[in-house]
């Protein structure tokens, strides 16, 4: 029963991605940190702690705001700028690169779903269900309080969730084989993910060159 279980909330996260046209799912890093994703898949806190000591990893920040170790925080379509420039202003000149993940592992790990980010003080609160393609699917809902057509009037696209900040978090390791591609501002960047992705037998990856700038912005927030 537990596993038929399992298999139908899988199938309703499977539809809304379909539904949705949702293509990738991001996960930004310093570029230092690509081998080691490559080698050993994209961890946890918790799990890295488990690797052996010569296993060197560069934190963005020195906590979790959120105090989840367990769970690896990545986003849908788009990124969250004012977060992932606070990152990038503590390391000002470090090479960053948004890492790009196949959408199947949405329903292929145990994801939890966040309209707003996990962080948040309302969010702590929120008593409702956090799994399964219900809660995926309040990511794209209309905000609370504001009138219908807000996605439209941000010319929000249907696969880009709702609040900039909306978050998933992984409760799994990542294997290196759900990454699709790269995103880099430079040419040279560029290069050097190229050439780690080949080290690795990773070709398949396609590397996106463009500035790290929103690409919507409203009165008060920004989707990158």
């Amino acid at each position: 029963m537990a596993r038929k279980y399992c298999e139908k909330v899988a199938d309703h996260i499977c539809d809304v991605v379909r539904d949705r046209g949702i293509e990738d799912v991001l996960h930004f890093t310093r570029l230092k940190n690509l081998p080691g994703i490559l080698k050993h898949g994209l961890l946890s806190r918790s799990d890295l702690k488990r690797l052996p000591d010569d296993y060197v990893v560069f934190p963005s920040d020195p906590d979790r705001l959120d105090d989840q170790d367990d769970a690896i925080s990545m986003s849908i379509s788009c990124y969250y700028p004012k977060m992932f420039d606070g990152k990038r202003y503590r390391f000002c000149g470090e090479p960053w690169v948004i890492l790009i993940f196949a959408p199947s592992l949405l329903w292929e790990l145990h994801c939890l779903f966040y309209r707003n980010g996990a962080a948040r003080s309302a969010t702590k609160y929120w008593r409702g269900k956090r799994y399964g393609g219900w809660a995926l699917e309040r990511l794209f809902e209309d905000p609370a309080g504001q009138q219908a057509g807000f996605r439209d009037e941000h010319g929000l696209q249907r696969s880009w969730p709702t609040n900039s900040d909306a978050e998933v978090q992984v409760m799994n390791p990542i294997d290196p084989s759900y990454l699709i591609g790269a995103w880099v501002e430079t040419d040279e960047d560029r290069d050097q993910v190229r050439e780690v992705l080949a080290t690795f037998g990773r070709d398949d990856c396609a590397v996106v060159v463009r500035p790290f700038e929103p690409r919507i912005c409203g009165k008060q927030d920004c989707w990158g």
